[in-house]
């Protein structure tokens, strides 16, 4: 609990008190910091673990002593999952290596990761200290974007080191941390991994009128042949008979072709869902839209708007009373 009214609140989590023999199964069956488990783990030798957590305006700040364990996040657990953050893992003391939806990494001591929870992987990390940022994918974004990039990539030298020495500063600092203190933190973390993010991948080259050309003949495509269900990078190559990386290049400053078309499927499901002149089932606006039922519809558009298609339908078509 936080040191006085004024303070940030610390949630604190710990199996040291427990017979050894029950700490793992009591730490997988937890609620905190939520319910749904986020991983498939198996403890590699005697488990035992201390969390301590404090949110610092959008992004919540985890300390965290864990004894050697396998992680595994497979397609099936995010399908199923609005949980998908991107983390940033500071490794102060032990190492981590894996493979992350097919990028391998290893992340020793004094470095960190990137890790994209909306994304497979699978790592294995011995018994460690590790500061770790859950940032909501949507302000991640703003400030790493590509986010496609992130998954797995490894930060180290003067850069983690930074990142690091910030984290231990906060930690020394959280019993007396106000909320205004919390949000000064909250942005020198977001300025200082984004200067990693910028040095560990080079920056992409600017759009040339090429790519402006071919962006602008990709979008007619879609919107006059292909429609949003058909379009994809293979459809667009095939029809307009361009390389995949060219049209990677056209759609640079959107995020990727996938992230542009995301978008436009999403705008166009929150406009079909506010349709008064017909009701179309939730299902067959996703199949329509090209999304693989209405599961992955709903996921994807409560990552976007924060609710799902169907309450989002009832808030504009039966909107509640302002206070």
């Amino acid at each position: 609990m936080s040191s006085s009214a004024s303070s940030v609140p610390i949630l604190r989590y710990s199996t040291e008190d427990l017979p050894p023999d029950e700490r793992y199964d009591a730490w997988l069956n937890r609620d905190w910091p939520r319910t749904e488990r986020v991983y498939r783990t198996v403890p590699t030798e005697p488990f035992n673990v201390l969390m301590e957590s404090v949110p610092l305006g959008q992004l919540l700040f985890l300390r965290t002593e864990i004894t050697a364990m396998t992680w595994e996040r497979r397609e099936q657990d995010i399908r199923v999952s609005d949980f998908q953050p991107i983390i940033v893992n500071m490794m102060v003391r032990g190492a981590a290596k894996g493979v992350l939806d097919g990028r391998a990494f290893v992340e020793p001591s004094g470095s960190y990761h990137f890790h994209d929870l909306g994304r497979p992987s699978l790592h294995g990390s011995t018994a460690s200290l590790t500061y770790s940022l859950f940032v909501p994918r949507e302000l991640a974004g703003v400030w790493f974007s590509p986010v496609d990039r992130l998954h797995g990539l490894v930060i180290d030298g003067d850069a983690a080191a930074a990142a690091i020495d910030l984290a231990q500063t906060l930690w020394r600092m959280v019993p007396t941390l106000t909320p205004a203190g919390a949000a000064r933190f909250e942005r020198a973390f977001l300025e200082l991994l984004a200067i990693g993010a910028e040095q560990a991948v080079p920056a992409a080259p600017s759009i040339t009128p090429a790519d402006d050309g071919l962006r602008a003949a990709a979008i007619d495509a879609i919107e006059h042949r292909l429609g949003l269900q058909g379009a994809s990078a293979a459809e667009l190559s095939r029809v307009l008979k361009v390389p995949a990386n060219a049209l990677t290049a056209a759609f640079r400053g959107d995020g990727g072709l996938a992230a542009w078309l995301l978008a436009r499927r999403l705008d166009a499901a929150r406009a079909a869902l506010t349709g008064l002149e017909r009701v179309e089932p939730i299902g067959n606006i996703a199949h329509r839209l090209g999304f693989s039922d209405a599961a992955h519809l709903s996921r994807a558009f409560r990552q976007r708007f924060g609710l799902s298609p169907r309450d989002y339908r009832k808030m504009k078509i039966d909107p509640a009373p302002e206070g």
